[in-house]
């Protein structure tokens, strides 16, 4: 293989670019006729020294892919990932150089990810290393999402091997799963693409990847990165899949992430979500909401929708109705014991129960006995939450004094 051929073979690329808008150069386009040239040398001469252009060949290798004559034609699909390659690292490297200035025009997804992320130098690296991890992916979601979707699968796939290759040695550790910060966004971003073709199929597998553990050090706690934090959120509300964000929005509760709320909010509200989906999300109001979203739970304290039935242990089984999970979550929103409005929370040890399970009932009766319970609570005047003022949050700081309201 000469080492022209062997150029071509390792950039493996999957694609290129979409053709530029701009004018190919003609002394680039007269290179390009060359290889379709009936003497072996002077089709090498030109395929290298459109190489030698790099980006710049692009534009003219994207025309000569539609040459009439179909050894060119062949020749320019071969040259043009590598060209593209050179150019995507072209402009990656003015992208990371200069940190406030203008983004490069043609990197795939680079407007939308800033456009969630914000733009600064943190997450201009993020996408870089994005990037890195799979472009392919990434720029397959501008031409092809179908291809985007079956990438994102060998991915998965992938991540999940290194799960179970520790799983069988008794290593039961998402630390790996995702290894890096540019595999997360990867991830988020990919998956929260309106253009993201899922496929059902990997949608246990996907799930396991929002274990990771790296993805929940970056959106939450000592490590978070602001821009990794909103790819998350942006992630959430645009999944195609609900049983995918039920981690997520676990982390999003256990980290009090009051940003999620709204895309909490909307989740309640979809009709076209599974309920048992609505349910779980709706109990992480009982960890985001106050008081103030009692208004926003009570018109699911008539919905007697069945969610599922469950027997945990001894004792006759649970079935649980949307309407039950609501009031469930008021209980605590108004600062109240569960156990006081007939929940069964001795059966699976008196904390807080986590899964919409756990707030059923055994039988109507009980359920309507514990609902007019609640009833008659939320018909007595509710003390309101206390709202730290100005003059309070100074009297916290030692040196600082307080200053009178009325001054």
């Amino acid at each position: 293989m000469n080492p022209l051929s062997s150029l071509i073979l390792a950039a493996g690329l999957l694609g290129a670019p979409a053709e530029a808008p701009q004018s190919p150069d003609p002394k680039l386009l007269d290179l390009v006729r060359q290889l379709g040239h009936k003497s072996y040398k002077v089709r090498e001469t030109a395929a290298r020294d459109l190489l030698k252009r790099g980006s710049e060949a692009v534009v003219a290798l994207n025309v000569g892919t539609k040459d009439t004559d179909p050894e060119v034609a062949e020749r320019c699909k071969q040259l043009l990932p590598v060209a593209a390659a050179t150019e995507r690292n072209e402009k990656l490297s003015r992208l990371l150089k200069d940190p406030a200035g203008p983004l490069p025009k043609g990197l795939a997804g680079l407007e939308e990810f800033i456009k969630i992320a914000g733009d600064d130098k943190t997450n201009r690296e993020i996408y870089a290393e994005m990037m890195g991890v799979h472009y392919q992916l990434i720029e397959a979601l501008e031409k092809d999402p179908k291809t985007a979707a079956r990438l994102m699968n060998d991915f998965t796939n992938e991540a999940y091997d290194r799960w179970q290759q520790g799983a069988r040695t008794g290593r039961y550790s998402y630390d790996n799963i995702l290894a890096d910060r540019g595999q997360v966004a990867m991830f988020l971003f990919a998956r929260g693409d309106k253009r993201f073709a899922d496929d059902a199929q990997q949608n246990g597998r996907a799930g396991m990847l929002v274990n990771s553990t790296k993805l929940k050090n970056f959106v939450t706690g000592p490590e978070e990165l602001p821009g990794m934090k909103k790819l998350f959120l942006h992630w959430m509300e645009h999944e195609k899949q609900p049983y995918i964000t039920t981690r997520a929005f676990q982390i999003a509760a256990d980290a009090k992430m009051k940003e999620a709320l709204p895309v909490v909010m909307k989740v309640i509200a979809d009709k076209n979500q599974p309920v048992h989906n609505r349910a779980q999300v709706m109990l992480t109001l009982a960890k985001l909401g106050t008081k103030e979203n009692l208004k926003d739970i009570e018109p699911f304290l008539a919905d007697k929708t069945n969610i599922g039935t469950i027997n945990f242990g001894n004792g006759q089984p649970l079935t649980a109705q949307l309407q039950d999970v609501a009031m469930g979550v008021c209980v605590q929103l108004c600062g109240q014991k569960l156990a006081d409005f007939g929940f069964e929370t001795g059966r699976f040890g008196g904390g807080i129960p986590n899964s919409y399970y756990y707030y059923g009932f055994p039988d109507d009766k009980t359920r309507d006995a514990a609902h007019a319970k609640w009833k008659e609570f939320a018909a007595k005047p509710m003390t309101p939450e206390k709202k730290e003022t100005p003059t309070e949050k100074k009297e916290e700081t030692p040196q600082k004094k307080a200053v009178p309201q009325n001054q």
